[in-house]
């Protein structure tokens, strides 16, 4: 048997932060056909993607994650078995952390939010041009039919094909149009899909079950079915793994917190009792039984605009025959037909029993004073039928959202404590000394190396703040907000980075490197109120090049003096 000739070299390379990429090949060779297989994956059925920008062939779900070996041996075999000589190179030990990750996503997710834009803009171009251009051949064209045998036969006909074709392209192009401008905004809405609490909590239970498992394997116990290897290179593996899953449960946990700040409340088992309320979906269902990860509530099925569904509104279905067969409830107490089970993360509001029949007690409205429901408006218009008074729609039978559940009412101990701190005058203590980074703010600041791990910032000399405008001083030495604006993006307040002096943020927006294709700095010296008009972001350091070259030190405060009227020498 005589051995294949090599065809070339092919180099299979896995790092975390990019993923398993093959190089050495083009995308419609002989090797293409082999990567196109959709045999590799951890689970299988995926095959490798050819990239346009990295000119070369790639394995999807395969960055942040350690080395799928089996796909490689896999690759490797059938390449070498095709005549290439195949080098592999792997790297799993640097890697880079979840929220450096998850910050490249959404930045990602950015750039592609604005490539849609402009793929839909430019169909939506296409889609008009071809419909002027069916417009103008119409123009001429009386209705008249076609005059078989005439000299205007060949012509007319011409042009009817012309204009369907014309309208066909703009049909076509209307549709492309459509589609990625669907697309643009599924990636702008990417950074609240990733930050909703409701998946974040979803995402989080899977985390702790794959960190059960891990410490498991760790024990040399069996789980998901199988065991994992406990050499010392094996549990080498399973520490490493064991650490990026602590990493993503506390940057998850971390954006749990900071929902429940917001107002965000995360049900459990003990916020339930039987016979309580809860609102998923438009409509108040009565707690049935309280479980360990959800709450049994009767089901929907085709019960539609009901805005209260309490037991007694459930069929039972016992002696019922369906298709010959007896339905297999039986009754009773133990009637568990048309019910379902609502886990907690699907859970919108709470409300008792009482809160419940106060509401439908409520009298709603005059027509005049209702609202626009948000559940039938495109089926309403602009018809009012929303009643406020009783949180219910008075046709469709959709109930807001809304918890009742309060805080208990303080004890009068503690509300004369209270008042007595509340009018005791303020005392003037010592400001702690600085533990955060003086650019960012983060508690990731080392000070004997004086060095910051979240934004890299890493002054020579220690940071003075910038000070505020004194009298007497010139209008360029006033005090000024320097905020980021981004393309395609209206916040309702201004994302402010730092303070410094005006003529410094005049020789920091000017730079060109502090603007690109989809932001710009920008700055202000009357933005308001913090927290109402704008508020601080993160400054990820991006531009500290800019603010060394500069030799600018901000300041991560707004403490703006009155403006002082200038005079000029006569």
């Amino acid at each position: 048997m005589t051995a294949t000739p090599a065809k070339g070299t092919i180099t299979i390379t896995h790092t975390r932060a990019d993923g398993t990429l093959v190089e050495g090949t083009e995308k419609g060779d002989e090797a293409a056909k082999i990567l196109k297989r959709k045999e590799y994956g951890r689970r299988g059925g995926l095959a490798f993607r050819w990239g346009y920008d990295l000119q070369c062939w790639y394995l999807r779900h395969s960055r942040d994650r350690a080395a799928d070996q089996w796909t490689v041996n896999k690759l490797r075999g059938y390449l070498e078995e095709a005549g290439y000589t195949v080098v592999v190179n792997i790297d799993d030990h640097k890697r880079r952390s979840y929220a450096e990750a998850e910050a490249e996503r959404i930045e990602r997710a950015q750039a592609r939010a604005e490539r849609y834009d402009e793929y839909a803009g430019n169909a939506a171009s296409r889609a008009e041009g071809a419909h002027r251009s069916a417009d103008a051949i119409s123009e001429y064209m009386t209705g008249e039919p076609i005059k078989v045998g005439h000299h205007s036969e060949r012509r007319h006909r011409r042009d009817v094909e012309r204009m369907d074709n014309h309208m066909r392209r703009g049909i076509e192009e209307s549709r492309k149009a459509s589609y990625w401008a669907d697309r643009a905004v599924a990636a702008e809405h990417f950074e609240a899909f990733r930050r909703d609490p409701n998946r974040t909590l979803r995402r989080l239970e899977k985390l702790r079950k794959e960190l059960r498992d891990i410490e498991k394997w760790q024990r040399g116990e069996p789980a998901c079915g199988f065991t994992r290897s406990t050499t010392p290179e094996g549990l080498a593996t399973l520490a490493t793994e064991r650490d990026v899953v602590l990493e993503k449960i506390a940057f998850e946990e971390a954006v749990i917190a900071e929902a429940e700040a917001r107002g965000f409340k995360v049900w459990g088992p003990g916020d339930f009792t039987k016979g309580d309320f809860v609102n998923s979906g438009g409509t108040w269902r009565e707690v049935l039984r309280v479980n360990k990860k959800s709450v049994t509530v009767p089901h929907l099925l085709t019960r539609t605009g009901m805005a209260v569904m309490r037991s007694g509104d459930r069929a039972c279905t016992a002696g019922t025959v369906y298709y010959g067969r007896p339905s297999p409830c039986k009754g009773g107490k133990r009637c568990t037909c048309d019910t379902q089970t609502l886990p907690y993360d699907a859970v919108c509001g709470w409300a008792s029993a009482a809160d419940i029949a106060r509401l439908e007690a409520t009298e709603p409205e005059p027509e005049a004073e209702r609202k626009v429901c948000p559940h039938c408006k495109r089926v309403a218009g602009s018809e009012k039928r929303f009643s406020p008074a009783r949180g219910m729609c008075t046709v469709c039978g959709y109930a807001a959202p809304r918890n009742f559940k309060a805080e208990p009412a303080p004890a009068p101990e503690a509300a004369e404590h209270r008042k007595q701190v509340e009018q005791a005058p303020p005392v003037e203590e010592p400001a702690p000394a600085a533990e955060t980074c003086p650019m960012c703010h983060s508690s990731q600041w080392h000070a004997e190396a004086r060095r910051c791990a979240h934004c890299h910032h890493s002054p020579k000399e220690k940071p003075t703040p910038a000070p505020a405008p004194t009298t007497g001083e010139g209008w360029q030495e006033g005090l000024a907000l320097v905020f980021i604006a981004s393309r395609n993006s209206r916040p309702p307040r201004l994302r402010a980075l730092w303070a410094m002096t005006r003529r410094e943020a005049q020789a920091v927006c000017s730079d060109p490197r502090t603007s690109g294709r989809s932001f710009m700095l920008s700055w202000t010296e009357h933005p308001g109120d913090e927290g109402t008009d704008w508020e601080w972001i993160t400054d990820k350091g991006t531009f500290a090049p800019v603010l060394e070259e500069l030799g600018i030190t901000p300041r991560r405060e707004w403490a703006a003096a009155p403006e002082t009227p200038v005079t000029f020498a006569q």
